[in-house]
């Protein structure tokens, strides 16, 4: 338990909501047991654990119930009901909470120190820190009510980091302010991590969360609904975000029985049976509406072998088996290329590639194969995700994270930095 910084079990808030000031009162002094509220449920039955050290990314919609379990965790609110066990100082970095709008930021800073316990000499040798982290200028001897938002970020960020806390918990701190003050804030963050304290950064930035956090948790409607590997997380909260369906997850079994049906019917016009298939070995994420279902989907060399590691810019070709259920009128099917960040790395569709499909029919099986010379990227992990659109863009089917590829080449172009490696180069040096 030493290594525990956060733990809370079964937590749930539930608020009152009054249509009319005076309903409290009458809800006060009621004696015929009416209910003059109604009830709000903001958290349902969370049950988490954060270790010491831990960078945790939390995401979800607005209303989801973020800042309400942030609130529980600086204290602010207690639970309805459950527990929640808390080791260590905590410093909630909201934008300009708890400031006085006639004060002087200066002012602000030994104000919200005064209030956490620090001494007027403790106060004293961390304002100089705090003036330099905010970095405003004269403005932090004007009244923080002719500040900009950035202003305010950068004055909030640099009181809640150079106090010191144990836990340090961030609510939408990278949401403002230029990017060369968010990197400061992130380096910051990081300085703050090895030192082995807590960070919870809420935010509605995915690319923030895969790039820093060590874990990610999703919650929606107010339920913990994932928590895990910040890359799968987010992918998902992604496809949440822009296509408002839940994903799905087919299990091995499920991919298994997929492939064994399939299997078992005609598909020699297709030369289904002469393909090395490669997805259906492990649990997948998917959404879409399933009028057309990719149901195998393999990546493979010039001579049909099936590729997982590559060393150069190799001429691929990845296949994919669709079953489709209704009548489909200009379909379209794509891939996205991710690196180990979740970031894109390529991407291309049928459309795109100039060659459109028409339609495709209902009871019927397609083969479609994406033939291309792969870029030359950068030495790492990559990872395929399909995807097929109806001629209303509506997303059909979208399998996640299916067919990994790693590139490796141990040449000196492999010491170049960029994300695309530099094949024919020609450099003349002379003396003049």
């Amino acid at each position: 338990m030493n290594d525990i910084a956060i733990k809370l079990h079964e937590v749930n808030k539930v608020f009152r909501i009054y249509d009319r000031p005076s309903d409290r009162l009458k809800q006060l002094f009621n004696f015929k047991h009416k209910k003059y509220f109604t009830d709000f449920r903001a958290l349902t039955d969370i049950s988490l654990e954060i270790k010491k050290g831990e960078f945790i990314g939390i995401v979800g919609r607005n209303g989801a119930g973020k800042s309400t379990l942030l609130r529980i965790l600086s204290r602010e609110l207690t639970p309805t009901s459950g527990t929640v066990s808390i080791h260590g100082k905590v410093s909630l970095l909201q934008l300009g909470v708890g400031f006085d709008s006639e004060l002087t930021g200066i002012d602000n800073a030994r104000f919200a120190s005064k209030l956490l316990g620090f001494t007027d000499d403790e106060i004293e040798n961390m304002l100089g820190e705090i003036v330099e982290f905010a970095d405003i200028g004269e403005f932090m001897y004007h009244p923080i009510k002719t500040y900009s938002t950035g202003m305010y970020s950068r004055l909030s960020f640099a009181i809640a980091i150079n106090i010191d806390p144990d836990i340090l918990i961030a609510d939408e701190v990278l949401s403002v302010g230029d990017m060369k003050f968010s990197q400061k804030c992130l380096r910051k963050m990081h300085e703050f991590k090895e030192k082995g304290r807590t960070l919870i950064l809420v935010t509605h930035s995915p690319e923030a969360v895969k790039s820093f956090c060590d874990r990610s948790i999703w919650i929606n409607d107010g339920k913990l609904f994932m928590d895990g590997d910040p890359k799968k997380v987010m992918t998902d909260y992604i496809n949440f975000m822009v296509f408002n369906q839940l994903p799905q997850v087919t299990t091995p079994e499920e991919a298994n029985a997929n492939i064994q049906n399939i299997n078992s019917e005609d598909s020699s016009n297709l030369t289904s049976d002469q393909i090395v298939w490669d997805y259906g070995n492990e649990s997948t994420t998917s959404i879409g509406s399933m009028k057309a279902k990719i149901e195998r989907a393999t990546l493979c060399n010039e001579v049909n072998d099936r590729v997982t590691i590559v060393t150069g810019n190799p001429k691929l070709t990845l296949m994919a088996e669709v079953s489709v259920n209704v009548d489909i009128a200009s379909p379209s099917f794509g891939w996205i290329l991710y690196d180990d960040y979740g970031k894109y790395a390529l991407h291309t569709n049928t459309d795109i590639a100039g060659y459109p499909i028409k339609s495709m029919k209902a009871g019927k099986k397609y083969l479609i194969k994406f033939t291309f010379v792969l870029p030359s990227l950068k030495n790492g992990d990559f990872i395929f995700s399909l995807g097929m659109r109806g001629d209303d863009d509506e997303m059909l089917h979208r399998l996640q994270d299916i067919l990994p590829l790693k590139v490796f080449r141990d040449d000196s172009k492999s010491q170049q930095l960029g994300y695309v490696i530099i094949e024919e180069e020609e450099v003349l040096v002379n003396q003049i």
